[in-house]
């Protein structure tokens, strides 16, 4: 399946409640390029520096009231482990790939969390951009548009 660049908000709000769907509705002109959206892994490439990805997933975590039930953060690459109440989880696997590109791989262990995951996709979003953690801006990229 090709890469969506995401660049636009509007074209995906009715594409169900895939994982990557919902971050692409979130992060609407946010730098994002989603891989997988029909699938319970989407992969995810975000122009922001692995240290503001990892902290704005934790933030995340924590402003959605789920339990990080396991961390390991190394140089390169973090993996953090999420839990419900119901201790439904979801992983996320988050890797540098440059200095300014990071990959986030979110997988829904189980059918019933991919709503979970897809709202701290979303709120992954709106972390980096509170934080102004965004490397680029997108709001005014014409790609894909006739000029």
């Amino acid at each position: 399946m090709p890469f969506l660049v995401l660049v636009f908000a509007a074209a995906c709000s009715g594409c169900g409640l895939s994982t990557g769907a919902a971050i692409s509705s979130a992060a609407g002109a946010a730098p994002v390029v989603v891989d997988g959206l029909d699938t319970n892994r989407p992969d995810t490439f975000w122009v922001a520096r692995y240290d503001d990805v990892l902290a704005a997933a934790k933030r995340a975590g924590e402003k959605l009231s789920l339990e990080l039930v396991r961390e390991r953060i190394e140089e390169n690459d973090a993996t953090l482990r999420y839990e419900d109440r119901l201790e439904d989880q979801v992983i996320l696997r988050i890797e540098r790939r440059s200095d300014s590109v990071t990959r986030v791989r979110f997988v829904a262990v189980s059918s019933d969390v991919r709503g979970m995951a897809a709202l701290l996709g979303r709120q992954i979003v709106a972390e980096l951009r509170d934080a102004d953690a965004f490397l680029v801006d997108w709001a005014n990229d014409r790609q894909g548009k006739s000029q």
